[in-house]
Formats: C-alpha cells, structure tokens, sequence
C-alpha cells in the first residue's frame, strides 16, 4: 500500500512523501496537524520499524512498527 515504486520494501523518500500526503489531508487545522516536519516525522518512523538498519522498511517491519505504536498505527491507517 506504501510501498510507491512497487519495489517490495518502503523507502525513506516514499515514507516521507506518504507523510507529507497524510499532513496534507489535515489540512488547515492546525490542532489536527502534529508539531514535526514530514521529514522528520518519517525518520522517526524508520528509526522505530527499520530493525536491520538498511533504510528499508519490509512488509514484515512495516507490518510489526505499526502493531506496536498505537499513534503511527492511526497515523497511516486509511
């Protein structure tokens, strides 16, 4: 679903420009829109899920980061 060039793993550009689209979607209000930058917001991100380090997010580490953190769970729910 994330993953955009169909490659089969998510990539820090990719979860940045997803991010981006989420803040987007938020819009104007400013109480719904969180404090960090999409880039900043997206290197967060890969510091939780990318458990080898490799600036790749698999299925299976993309799957198991949102299981566990309840806000980035909402945050990229559809």
């Amino acid at each position: 679903m994330y993953d955009v060039d169909g490659n089969g793993v998510i990539d820090i550009q990719e979860m940045t420009k997803i991010v981006q689209a989420i803040y987007d979607m938020l819009g104007a209000c400013s109480s719904n829109r969180p404090a960090d930058s999409a880039e900043e917001r997206a290197k967060n991100i890969f510091a939780k899920m990318d458990e080898n380090n490799d600036g790749q997010l698999t299925q299976e580490e993309f799957l198991k980061g949102c299981l566990q953190d309840e806000e980035l769970s909402k945050m990229l729910a559809p």
